[in-house]
């Protein structure tokens, strides 16, 4: 099930590219492997006209594996997730479910790939449950709808008309539509807004159900806490580079071991030489100022980096967390100038 509009890449060959290597540490590639694989990446490119939305991506998602690809607005996960749903057909390189071509064979897609996109809805004039019904009608092996209906916390409104949900509640039901087939693979993109309470806590419960039952989960989020607490492993996504792939643990280890300090600068000038002045600072233009994230700061060590500068407008401290491992790896590493020399 899915609801993009299908989208082609420009379908050209390309020589193969030169793309970013997973990070190679002591503890091995984590990038899953072919045998125990639902879903396969190789060498994946996507391009629209000249602009390159991938570019050679690997990636593999076993069975009952839930795995989030995270990356700054504009990385490619949208873009990943609508190739795997098989509504991109890539310009090179190569995308396997169970070991069919979901673009090329959408009569087996259809089988083997649920997908919730960022803009979606249901059948407004259906009630919750007959939406699911006729869902669950179009699949071999779906799930018991009145079991979706509880783990989606819709069972007290399985009455009542699509149309007539609050937003959270019409979440819900888009997630709990995209889980009732029991494909072997589901792909979630998550809407602009992000989700309600009742939605976030039906993602939750459906995600786990069913991961607990063999069933892969792909998924992208704007909440990487809430990513850190769902996934076994998370890609990192950098203008459709792959920069890495590991659980949301090793990736904190490996790009934000020792917390930091997030400081709101309002100067432009003085956001640059605070990023400058500290090793491995990575910033974020805001409406309100530059945040520029400090890692591995000390109270002492900071204060001496902050002394001197009148436009700083606020200081937290924080331990590591996936947020700032994304944030750091796929940041630039110093603000890029405009006209002046400001961030």
């Amino acid at each position: 099930m899915a609801w993009w509009r299908t989208r082609r890449g420009d379908g050209g060959r390309a020589a193969p590219p030169d793309r970013d290597r997973a990070h190679d540490g002591d503890d091995g590639d984590e990038r899953g492997g072919p045998a125990s694989s639902v879903l396969a990446v190789r060498g994946l490119r996507i391009r629209f006209g000249s602009v390159p939305a991938l570019d050679g991506v690997d990636l593999d998602v076993a069975r009952g594996e839930v795995v989030g690809v995270l990356g700054r607005p504009g990385a490619g996960t949208s873009t990943l997730l609508a190739a795997v749903a098989g509504l991109l057909v890539p310009t090179s390189g190569e995308v396997r479910v169970l070991g069919h071509d979901p673009a090329r064979r959408p009569q087996v897609a259809h089988r083997l790939v649920a997908a919730l996109p960022s803009v979606a809805a249901a059948f407004a004039r259906l009630t919750v449950r007959e939406n699911l019904r006729l869902w669950s009608d179009v699949h071999a092996a779906p799930l018991p709808v009145d079991d979706v209906l509880d783990l989606a916390g819709l069972d007290a409104v399985a009455g009542r008309r699509a149309e007539r949900l609050d937003p959270d509640r019409a979440q819900a039901l888009l997630l709990a539509l995209t889980f009732v087939g029991g494909t072997p693979l589901v792909v979630l993109d998550e809407p602009a807004g992000g989700r309600g309470p009742l939605a976030r806590a039906a993602l939750d419960a459906l995600v786990r159900h069913r991961a607990a039952a063999g069933g892969s989960v792909l998924l992208t989020s704007r909440d990487a806490g809430r990513a850190a607490g769902l996934c076994d492993r998370v890609a990192l996504l950098r203008r459709g580079r792959l920069l890495d792939v590991a659980s949301p643990q090793r990736l904190v280890e490996r790009y934000a071991p020792d917390g930091g300090a997030a400081v709101l600068v309002a100067d432009p000038a003085e956001a640059s030489a605070l990023s400058s002045a500290a090793p491995g600072a990575t910033f974020e233009r805001r409406p309100e100022g530059t945040l520029v994230e400090v890692p591995g700061c000390d109270a002492a060590r900071l204060a001496g980096l902050l002394a001197g500068l009148s436009s700083v407008r606020e200081v937290r401290h924080h331990e590591g967390t996936l947020a700032d491992a994304v944030r750091r790896a796929t940041a630039d590493r110093r603000p890029q100038h405009r006209g002046s020399g400001s961030p």
